[in-house]
């Protein structure tokens, strides 16, 4: 019986760990692309993985900003009111149009969906939060 507990513990212990090991800004970029829709149809996948290290920099930047806006003074107020501008212009943007620099015939848009675009605000935004915060 007491093999059996400490074990458990010890299980618990090293998953405890490994979810702990993540930055704030790591934290949730992963969680953003872990919940946001990767059907994209036809005979493209998407790399959870890819999508992640290709994120993290993004989320990175907004708790650094958001720790730098700490420093100068920004009041919480301002922090939560510039929070809820990220998460508003992400919602305005979810479409956008592109074309190739040497071909204005081939063009293309990106949309992204509209659950994915508030999932990518709220995550941005807790990023910016938690760089403000101090959260680790």
């Amino acid at each position: 019986m007491n093999g059996k507990v400490i074990a458990a513990l010890v299980g618990i212990a090293l998953l405890s760990g490994c979810v702990s090991s993540k930055t704030a800004p790591e934290r949730h970029a992963y969680y953003f692309v872990s919940h946001s829709s990767n059907f994209v149809g036809g005979n493209f996948t998407s790399n959870t993985q890819q999508n992640y290290r290709l994120n993290v920099p993004q989320f990175r930047e907004l708790y650094e900003q958001g720790k730098t806006d700490r420093k100068a003074g920004r009041t919480s107020g301002e922090a939560s009111q510039y929070a809820q501008s990220i998460r508003d212009q992400l919602k305005k943007s979810v479409k956008t149009d592109h074309s190739f620099n040497g071909n204005a015939n081939d063009k293309w848009s990106s949309d992204m969906e509209m659950k994915d675009a508030i999932l990518f605000g709220n995550e941005l935004a807790a990023s910016y939060l938690d760089g403000y915060n101090g959260v680790q």
